[in-house]
């Protein structure tokens, strides 16, 4: 991510993680633990403190439109207020 008013609106409204599938150690028991494949492509999942997911899993969603579309989602899933930039990042 290195679009700075997403990466802004990512460390604002969740927490991100990152988990390298190419890495052994605590990042490949994560993955085991979310049922990930190693060296798949980039995933980008909304879960709650218990590890469910929020919405549902999605890969393949590489754009910061569709990025920030997903946000949306996920905010609205849990009743949370959607910031309007967000918004217009993701086209609404």
């Amino acid at each position: 991510m290195s679009h700075p008013p997403l990466v802004k609106l990512i460390e604002s409204e969740f927490e991100p993680v990152a988990i390298y599938n190419n890495a052994r150690g605590n990042d490949a028991k994560i993955l085991k633990e979310f049922k990930e494949p190693s060296w798949n492509y980039q995933v980008v999942r909304f879960i709650k403190p218990d590890k469910s997911d929020i919405i549902p899993r999605r890969d393949g969603i590489n754009t910061i439109s569709g990025i920030a579309r997903r946000m949306v989602l996920a905010l609205e899933t849990e009743k949370r207020e959607v910031p309007e930039e967000l918004r217009a990042l993701a086209g609404k």
